[in-house]
Protein backbone atom coordinates (compact mmCIF):
# COMPACT_ATOMS: atom_id res chain seq x y z
CA UNK A 1 0.00 0.00 0.00
CA UNK A 2 2.87 2.58 0.82
CA UNK A 3 4.53 1.84 -2.65
CA UNK A 4 1.15 2.49 -4.22
CA UNK A 5 0.55 5.72 -2.53
CA UNK A 6 3.91 6.99 -3.69
CA UNK A 7 3.41 5.80 -6.96
CA UNK A 8 0.02 8.08 -6.64
CA UNK A 9 2.09 11.16 -5.39
CA UNK A 10 4.68 11.06 -8.00
CA UNK A 11 2.00 10.50 -10.50
CA UNK A 12 0.14 13.69 -9.48
CA UNK A 13 3.11 16.01 -9.00
CA UNK A 14 4.60 14.69 -13.03
CA UNK A 15 0.20 15.64 -13.81
CA UNK A 16 0.80 19.03 -12.32
CA UNK A 17 3.68 19.83 -13.92
CA UNK A 18 2.66 18.61 -17.37
CA UNK A 19 0.01 21.03 -18.98
CA UNK A 20 -1.85 19.69 -21.89
CA UNK A 21 -1.31 21.40 -25.03
CA UNK A 22 -4.65 22.70 -26.00
CA UNK A 23 -4.54 24.83 -22.85
CA UNK A 24 -0.72 26.09 -22.81
CA UNK A 25 -1.67 27.39 -26.38
CA UNK A 26 -5.21 29.01 -24.73
CA UNK A 27 -2.89 30.81 -22.19
CA UNK A 28 -3.23 33.23 -21.08
CA UNK A 29 -6.62 34.11 -21.87
CA UNK A 30 -7.29 36.61 -19.17
CA UNK A 31 -5.31 39.05 -16.77
CA UNK A 32 -1.69 38.96 -15.63
CA UNK A 33 -0.14 39.57 -12.36
CA UNK A 34 3.27 40.63 -12.35
CA UNK A 35 4.20 41.45 -8.56
CA UNK A 36 7.30 42.78 -7.44
CA UNK A 37 7.92 42.73 -3.81
CA UNK A 38 9.36 45.78 -3.25
CA UNK A 39 8.41 49.78 -3.98
CA UNK A 40 8.13 52.02 -7.03
CA UNK A 41 11.37 53.93 -8.46
CA UNK A 42 13.61 51.07 -8.55
CA UNK A 43 15.57 49.24 -12.04
CA UNK A 44 13.68 46.53 -11.04
CA UNK A 45 10.04 48.87 -11.31
CA UNK A 46 11.46 50.01 -14.29
CA UNK A 47 12.09 46.35 -16.12
CA UNK A 48 8.64 45.35 -14.69
CA UNK A 49 6.66 47.98 -16.14
CA UNK A 50 7.98 48.24 -19.31
CA UNK A 51 7.68 44.12 -19.71
CA UNK A 52 4.36 44.34 -18.95
CA UNK A 53 3.37 46.48 -21.75
CA UNK A 54 5.10 44.42 -23.85
CA UNK A 55 3.51 41.63 -22.89
CA UNK A 56 0.04 42.79 -22.92
CA UNK A 57 0.32 43.96 -26.31
CA UNK A 58 1.65 40.55 -27.49
CA UNK A 59 -1.18 38.50 -25.15
CA UNK A 60 -4.05 40.79 -25.89
CA UNK A 61 -4.80 40.64 -22.15
CA UNK A 62 -4.10 43.27 -19.29
CA UNK A 63 -0.87 42.77 -17.55
CA UNK A 64 -0.86 44.29 -13.93
CA UNK A 65 2.43 45.34 -12.30
CA UNK A 66 1.37 45.01 -8.01
CA UNK A 67 3.71 46.50 -5.87
CA UNK A 68 3.93 44.40 -2.37
CA UNK A 69 6.50 45.80 -0.42
CA UNK A 70 6.97 44.99 3.35
CA UNK A 71 9.53 42.81 5.24
CA UNK A 72 12.33 43.45 2.73
CA UNK A 73 10.16 41.97 0.15
CA UNK A 74 9.23 38.78 2.50
CA UNK A 75 5.15 39.96 2.43
CA UNK A 76 5.06 39.72 -1.54
CA UNK A 77 7.66 37.09 -2.09
CA UNK A 78 5.45 34.71 -0.07
CA UNK A 79 1.96 35.75 -1.52
CA UNK A 80 3.69 34.78 -5.15
CA UNK A 81 4.60 31.38 -3.09
CA UNK A 82 1.19 30.61 -1.88
CA UNK A 83 -0.77 31.60 -4.93
CA UNK A 84 -1.96 29.09 -7.16
CA UNK A 85 0.57 27.85 -10.50
CA UNK A 86 -1.47 28.35 -13.22
CA UNK A 87 0.80 31.39 -14.97
CA UNK A 88 -1.21 34.03 -13.77
CA UNK A 89 1.18 35.40 -10.93
CA UNK A 90 4.72 36.32 -11.95
CA UNK A 91 7.52 37.28 -9.14
CA UNK A 92 10.22 39.61 -10.39
CA UNK A 93 12.58 40.17 -7.15
CA UNK A 94 16.57 40.82 -6.76
CA UNK A 95 18.84 38.92 -4.24
CA UNK A 96 16.64 39.57 -1.48
CA UNK A 97 14.35 36.12 -2.58
CA UNK A 98 18.27 34.61 -1.54
CA UNK A 99 19.30 36.59 1.56
CA UNK A 100 16.41 36.85 3.66
CA UNK A 101 16.50 33.34 4.85
CA UNK A 102 20.29 34.48 5.99
CA UNK A 103 19.11 37.90 7.37
CA UNK A 104 16.25 37.09 9.48
CA UNK A 105 16.83 33.52 10.23
CA UNK A 106 13.69 32.07 8.87
CA UNK A 107 10.84 33.06 6.01
CA UNK A 108 7.65 31.78 5.73
CA UNK A 109 8.52 30.03 2.14
CA UNK A 110 11.32 27.94 0.32
CA UNK A 111 13.21 30.25 -1.99
CA UNK A 112 13.84 27.27 -4.33
CA UNK A 113 11.65 24.55 -3.10
CA UNK A 114 8.37 27.14 -3.28
CA UNK A 115 9.53 28.33 -6.84
CA UNK A 116 10.52 27.62 -10.39
CA UNK A 117 13.06 30.01 -12.25
CA UNK A 118 12.25 31.80 -15.26
CA UNK A 119 14.76 33.93 -16.15
CA UNK A 120 17.61 36.37 -15.07
CA UNK A 121 16.80 39.91 -16.51
CA UNK A 122 19.73 42.17 -15.72
CA UNK A 123 22.33 43.01 -13.70
CA UNK A 124 22.51 46.08 -11.94
CA UNK A 125 25.41 47.89 -10.82
CA UNK A 126 25.91 50.49 -8.32
CA UNK A 127 27.18 54.31 -8.18
CA UNK A 128 29.50 55.78 -5.57
CA UNK A 129 28.21 58.74 -4.48
CA UNK A 130 29.12 61.27 -2.28
CA UNK A 131 27.79 65.25 -1.59
CA UNK A 132 28.35 67.67 -3.88
CA UNK A 133 30.40 69.51 -1.13
CA UNK A 134 32.05 66.27 0.42
CA UNK A 135 36.53 66.42 0.48
CA UNK A 136 36.81 63.44 -1.14
CA UNK A 137 37.77 63.92 -4.75
CA UNK A 138 38.50 59.91 -5.33
CA UNK A 139 37.99 56.74 -4.45
CA UNK A 140 41.46 56.72 -2.99
CA UNK A 141 40.57 60.02 -0.70
CA UNK A 142 37.77 58.35 0.65
CA UNK A 143 39.68 55.11 1.31
CA UNK A 144 42.57 56.65 2.77
CA UNK A 145 40.98 59.27 4.92
CA UNK A 146 38.70 56.20 6.36
CA UNK A 147 42.14 53.99 7.05
CA UNK A 148 43.58 56.58 8.58
CA UNK A 149 39.79 57.69 10.60
CA UNK A 150 38.40 54.31 11.22
CA UNK A 151 34.84 54.26 11.73
CA UNK A 152 34.66 58.61 10.89
CA UNK A 153 33.30 57.88 7.15
CA UNK A 154 29.59 57.20 7.44
CA UNK A 155 27.94 55.44 4.76
CA UNK A 156 24.01 55.20 4.10
CA UNK A 157 22.03 52.11 2.57
CA UNK A 158 18.42 51.00 2.12
CA UNK A 159 18.85 48.87 5.44
CA UNK A 160 20.35 45.99 6.78
CA UNK A 161 21.20 43.47 4.06
CA UNK A 162 20.29 45.72 1.28
CA UNK A 163 22.28 45.42 -1.83
CA UNK A 164 23.45 49.60 -0.97
CA UNK A 165 24.53 47.63 2.13
CA UNK A 166 26.24 44.39 0.97
CA UNK A 167 28.46 46.93 -1.40
CA UNK A 168 29.59 48.81 0.70
CA UNK A 169 30.70 45.87 3.34
CA UNK A 170 32.34 44.67 0.18
CA UNK A 171 34.43 48.03 -0.06
CA UNK A 172 34.91 47.94 3.40
CA UNK A 173 36.83 44.46 2.77
CA UNK A 174 38.58 44.74 0.20
CA UNK A 175 40.13 48.12 0.58
CA UNK A 176 41.01 47.41 4.37
CA UNK A 177 38.96 51.01 5.46
CA UNK A 178 36.81 50.73 8.00
CA UNK A 179 33.16 52.54 7.70
CA UNK A 180 29.82 53.36 10.29
CA UNK A 181 26.84 52.28 8.06
CA UNK A 182 23.98 54.07 8.51
CA UNK A 183 20.57 52.14 7.54
CA UNK A 184 17.63 53.96 6.35
CA UNK A 185 14.13 52.05 5.25
CA UNK A 186 14.40 53.33 1.41
CA UNK A 187 17.11 54.13 -0.76
CA UNK A 188 15.69 57.49 -1.87
CA UNK A 189 15.81 58.43 2.32
CA UNK A 190 19.11 57.35 1.93
CA UNK A 191 20.47 59.33 -0.93
CA UNK A 192 18.36 62.44 1.28
CA UNK A 193 20.80 62.18 3.74
CA UNK A 194 23.88 61.10 1.45
CA UNK A 195 23.35 64.53 -0.15
CA UNK A 196 22.46 66.46 2.75
CA UNK A 197 25.80 65.55 4.22
CA UNK A 198 24.45 63.47 6.83
CA UNK A 199 26.74 60.56 5.69
CA UNK A 200 30.18 60.82 3.87
CA UNK A 201 29.11 58.38 0.99
CA UNK A 202 26.27 55.72 -0.23
CA UNK A 203 25.56 53.27 -3.03
CA UNK A 204 23.07 53.90 -4.91
CA UNK A 205 21.21 52.42 -8.08
CA UNK A 206 21.74 54.74 -11.23
CA UNK A 207 17.87 54.82 -11.60
CA UNK A 208 17.65 56.73 -8.17
CA UNK A 209 20.86 58.90 -8.08
CA UNK A 210 19.91 59.74 -11.73
CA UNK A 211 18.41 63.28 -10.79
CA UNK A 212 20.19 64.33 -7.86
CA UNK A 213 23.39 63.69 -10.00
CA UNK A 214 22.14 66.02 -12.99
CA UNK A 215 20.85 68.40 -10.31
CA UNK A 216 24.58 68.28 -9.48
CA UNK A 217 23.45 67.87 -6.04
CA UNK A 218 25.60 64.49 -5.33
CA UNK A 219 28.98 63.23 -6.94
CA UNK A 220 29.81 59.93 -8.38
CA UNK A 221 33.16 58.89 -8.12
CA UNK A 222 33.09 55.11 -9.03
CA UNK A 223 30.31 51.92 -10.46
CA UNK A 224 30.85 49.22 -8.90
CA UNK A 225 30.36 46.66 -11.95
CA UNK A 226 33.45 45.12 -13.09
CA UNK A 227 33.58 47.32 -16.36
CA UNK A 228 32.36 50.57 -17.14
CA UNK A 229 28.77 51.34 -17.51
CA UNK A 230 27.43 52.26 -20.48
CA UNK A 231 25.34 55.01 -18.81
CA UNK A 232 28.45 56.39 -17.44
CA UNK A 233 31.10 55.49 -19.51
CA UNK A 234 33.87 58.14 -17.85
CA UNK A 235 33.46 56.81 -14.65
CA UNK A 236 35.79 54.44 -13.47
CA UNK A 237 34.80 51.21 -11.70
CA UNK A 238 35.78 51.11 -8.00
CA UNK A 239 38.79 48.31 -8.96
CA UNK A 240 39.93 51.07 -11.27
CA UNK A 241 39.71 54.11 -8.94
CA UNK A 242 42.24 51.66 -6.27
CA UNK A 243 40.24 49.04 -4.67
CA UNK A 244 41.69 46.31 -6.95
CA UNK A 245 39.77 43.26 -6.69
CA UNK A 246 36.58 44.83 -5.74
CA UNK A 247 33.11 44.34 -7.87
CA UNK A 248 29.58 44.22 -7.10
CA UNK A 249 26.50 43.54 -9.19
CA UNK A 250 22.66 42.66 -8.04
CA UNK A 251 20.20 40.65 -10.51
CA UNK A 252 16.63 41.42 -11.61
CA UNK A 253 15.03 37.96 -12.19
CA UNK A 254 11.49 36.22 -12.40
CA UNK A 255 10.26 33.35 -10.44
CA UNK A 256 6.91 31.57 -10.37
CA UNK A 257 5.21 29.44 -7.78
CA UNK A 258 6.11 25.50 -8.03
CA UNK A 259 2.94 24.15 -9.29
CA UNK A 260 3.03 25.97 -12.23
CA UNK A 261 3.64 23.62 -15.69
CA UNK A 262 6.66 23.73 -16.98
CA UNK A 263 5.03 24.38 -21.11
CA UNK A 264 4.18 27.61 -19.66
CA UNK A 265 7.09 29.18 -17.64
CA UNK A 266 9.43 28.18 -20.96
CA UNK A 267 6.61 29.78 -22.72
CA UNK A 268 6.75 32.93 -21.04
CA UNK A 269 10.37 32.83 -20.49
CA UNK A 270 11.06 32.81 -24.21
CA UNK A 271 9.06 35.53 -24.65
CA UNK A 272 10.71 37.96 -21.92
CA UNK A 273 14.11 36.91 -24.03
CA UNK A 274 12.94 38.15 -26.96
CA UNK A 275 11.38 41.27 -25.32
CA UNK A 276 15.31 41.88 -23.76
CA UNK A 277 16.51 41.67 -27.66
CA UNK A 278 14.79 44.18 -28.70
CA UNK A 279 16.51 47.97 -29.80
CA UNK A 280 13.86 49.75 -26.78
CA UNK A 281 15.03 47.69 -23.83
CA UNK A 282 18.39 48.70 -24.41
CA UNK A 283 17.73 51.94 -25.09
CA UNK A 284 16.17 52.06 -21.53
CA UNK A 285 18.74 49.98 -20.32
CA UNK A 286 21.39 52.72 -20.94
CA UNK A 287 18.98 55.16 -19.49
CA UNK A 288 18.57 53.60 -15.95
CA UNK A 289 21.52 52.68 -15.82
CA UNK A 290 21.84 48.54 -16.01
CA UNK A 291 23.22 45.83 -18.03
CA UNK A 292 21.10 43.69 -20.39
CA UNK A 293 21.63 40.01 -19.12
CA UNK A 294 19.09 37.19 -19.92
CA UNK A 295 19.43 34.26 -18.99
CA UNK A 296 16.36 31.70 -19.93
CA UNK A 297 14.57 28.65 -17.67
CA UNK A 298 17.25 26.31 -18.48
CA UNK A 299 20.20 28.64 -17.68
CA UNK A 300 18.78 30.68 -15.01
CA UNK A 301 17.96 27.08 -13.09
CA UNK A 302 20.97 25.80 -13.64
CA UNK A 303 22.73 28.90 -12.18
CA UNK A 304 20.52 29.67 -9.26
CA UNK A 305 22.40 27.20 -6.20
CA UNK A 306 25.30 28.98 -7.14
CA UNK A 307 23.61 32.56 -6.97
CA UNK A 308 22.07 31.83 -3.70
CA UNK A 309 25.13 31.00 -2.24
CA UNK A 310 26.67 34.12 -3.51
CA UNK A 311 24.43 36.31 -2.06
CA UNK A 312 24.01 34.27 1.38
CA UNK A 313 27.75 34.47 2.01
CA UNK A 314 27.77 38.08 1.26
CA UNK A 315 24.76 38.28 4.11
CA UNK A 316 27.90 36.28 6.48
CA UNK A 317 30.62 38.13 5.80
CA UNK A 318 28.74 41.44 5.99
CA UNK A 319 27.29 40.63 9.41
CA UNK A 320 23.69 41.77 8.47
CA UNK A 321 21.01 41.35 10.88
CA UNK A 322 17.22 42.00 10.44
CA UNK A 323 17.47 45.85 12.59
Amino acid sequence: MRALLRALIAAAALAAAVLPPAVAQEWPNRPVTFLQPYGPGTNLDAITRYLSERMSQQWKVPVVVENKAGANGVIGTEQVARSTGDGYTWLFTGPGHFTNEVLMGKVPFDPIKDFKPVARLASVMLVLVVPANSPFQSVKDLVEFARKNPGQVSYASAGSGSAQHLSAAAFQQASGATFLHVPYKTQAAALTDTLGGQVSFAFSALATAQAQLKAGRIRALAVTGPRRSQSLPDLPTVAEAGVPGYEFFSFNAVFVPAGTPDEIVRKFSDALGAAIRTPQFAEMAKAQGFESDYADAQAWSAIVPAERKKWQDLIRVSGARNE
